[in-house]
């Protein structure tokens, strides 16, 4: 047997000590290699898209069939597990089911996701992709209109504007991303009429007008009827509201919202959106049958509000039914919105359909006890229980038919009773208020100025929103007729006169006139 003998030499050493490192290195180089491929695999495998999977849950979503739109979330979660536009679907519901229940225990449940669903974006998908910054706007758009609920206006505020900067660095780097524009558009056309100083607003940067809006939701809507586009009902809902609300043009927006893609029928959603425009409009039968008409079944969730809407429409028409459903209201619904105004509509009813003084007194007496005065409606209904100043039941009685759109209807009962209120300054002062607006809606516009002239003359010292409000509407008159320099005269006197009732809505519009006509 012959054994080999190998001498381990200083040179052998010293070679292998080099080899040795070599290696090292190289596979010190391929592993890092390797990880960074590895994260860019997994950093790349996420992405973004409307799929029709998703478009299915937003459909379900905007039709209030929330246990739908959650199953359809886990079934997509194993589908589509790297699609991240589940995220934004997801605070889709969540800002529904806060916006319909106004639930304040599931608002601090829920308001985690928030940062959760934040970080997952802006960890998984890459700074230059445009849905990551729409994405993050539009929860932060969805927080602010959830904590506006529950009276968080500092946060809301902040994540607006968040929202506002982060539309419009997207906007900058991706001018073609046509998803931006539907934000944008109700920002922009809301941004001029928002309370804040004009320095302010330049430090913070926003900028906006009504135009710009309009522009940019057309575009929105153009593109949509082009394509399979997921967001049609937002877009032709936005539309309708810059028309109606910020252009004040009922007419157009009402045709509009009735010839939409919104579906009444269909859609819980839509059903609340159409209904109100109707009844805004003085459509009243109309915004009634389009509530008798919603859709019903367990698929769909709880949406008391439309209960009290049924219930107002009812009482505008003088109908007694309109008792039950404005008290379905009360015993089912847990938030906080609308439950004063409520009270204040059944103590109403008692004087219309009985003239029954205890029953409204009773009634007002739960204004005060019950809800929360964050809103106008609110508002005013606490301040009419601590006047203790009984309506007068005629006057109330035109008051609702007017609300309603039965215009010939208060015109006749106002006029037949108008000997009862020559002697009585505060009931000729809201005697006149009412005339002339039914006037007005009659479009016999040459007494309605001459009403509406009555009652700032008579009024802009009370404390009473009629003068304030008298002389918006003169505002809308002279507009309409194209005499500008009247009109803007008394959107001045609106802003002049600072009523203890709806002070901020009336102010609101009276600014936003002024800019419209600018």
């Amino acid at each position: 047997m012959v054994v080999k003998e190998y001498f381990i030499t200083d040179y052998s050493i010293e070679l292998f000590r080099y080899y040795t490192i070599i290696v090292k290195s190289e596979t010190k180089y391929i592993l890092c290699l390797l990880f960074f491929l590895l994260y860019q695999v997994g950093y790349s495998q996420y992405y973004y898209e409307y799929s029709p999977q998703a478009k299915i849950i937003y459909d379900d979503i905007i039709d209030l069939k929330l246990a739908d739109a959650k199953a359809g979330v886990i079934e997509m979660q194993e589908s589509e597990p790297n699609n991240l536009s589940i995220v934004h679907l997801e605070n889709y519901i969540d800002f529904f089911e806060l916006f319909i229940t106004e639930d304040y225990d599931l608002f601090e449940k829920l308001e985690k996701n928030k940062s959760t669903r934040l970080d997952i974006l802006d960890d998984k998908l890459a700074d230059s992709d445009p849905y990551k910054k729409f994405a993050q706007a539009e929860i932060n758009l969805q927080w602010a209109l959830a904590r506006s609920k529950f009276d968080q206006l500092f946060k809301a505020s902040r994540e607006v504007l968040t929202a506002y900067n982060l539309l419009e660095e997207n906007q900058e780097d991706h001018p073609e991303f046509i998803y931006n524009y539907k934000s944008l558009s109700i920002i922009h056309s809301l941004i001029e009429t928002i309370t804040l100083p004009g320095l302010f607003k330049k430090i913070l940067g926003i900028r906006g007008s009504i135009e710009e809006g309009v522009s940019e939701i057309k575009k929105v809507i153009d593109y949509s009827y082009d394509t399979d586009f997921i967001f049609t009902a937002e877009a032709d809902a936005i539309y309708t509201f810059i028309l109606f609300y910020q252009l004040n043009d009922q007419e157009e927006g009402l045709d509009y919202i009735l010839n939409s893609r919104l579906d009444p029928k269909e859609s819980l959603l839509s059903n609340f959106l159409v209904s109100k425009i109707l009844r805004r409009a003085g459509h009243n039968e109309m915004a009634l049958k389009t509530l008798l008409d919603r859709p019903q079944g367990e698929a769909y969730a709880d949406f008391y509000y439309l209960d009290y809407m049924e219930g107002l429409s009812l009482l505008y028409k003088i109908d007694t039914s309109s008792v039950s459903k404005i008290n379905d209201y009360i015993e089912n619904f847990g938030g906080r919105h609308y439950i004063k105004e409520a009270y204040q509509k059944l103590a109403w009813a008692a004087l219309v359909f009985e003239e029954d003084i205890p029953a409204y007194k009773y009634y007002m007496s739960q204004v005060q006890e019950e809800g929360y005065d964050l809103l106008d409606d609110d508002k005013q209904a606490l301040k009419e229980s601590k006047r203790n100043e009984i309506p007068n039941p005629i006057l109330l009685r035109a008051r609702l038919l007017f609300d309603g759109g039965y215009h010939e209807k208060a015109h006749t009962l106002l006029t037949r009773n108008a000997y009862k209120y020559a002697n009585n300054e505060l009931l000729t002062l809201e005697f006149n208020y009412r005339l002339g607006r039914v006037c007005q809606a009659l479009g016999n516009y040459p007494d309605a100025i001459k009403y509406f002239i009555n009652t700032i003359n008579n009024g802009t010292s009370q404390s009473s929103y009629y003068a304030c409000n008298a002389a918006l509407q003169l505002a809308y008159i002279y507009e309409d007729q194209g005499m500008e320099e009247a009109a803007l005269s008394y959107y001045k006197k609106c802003l002049q006169i600072k009523p203890t009732e709806y002070k901020s809505s009336l102010h609101q519009k009276a600014k936003t006139g002024m800019n419209r006509m600018k």
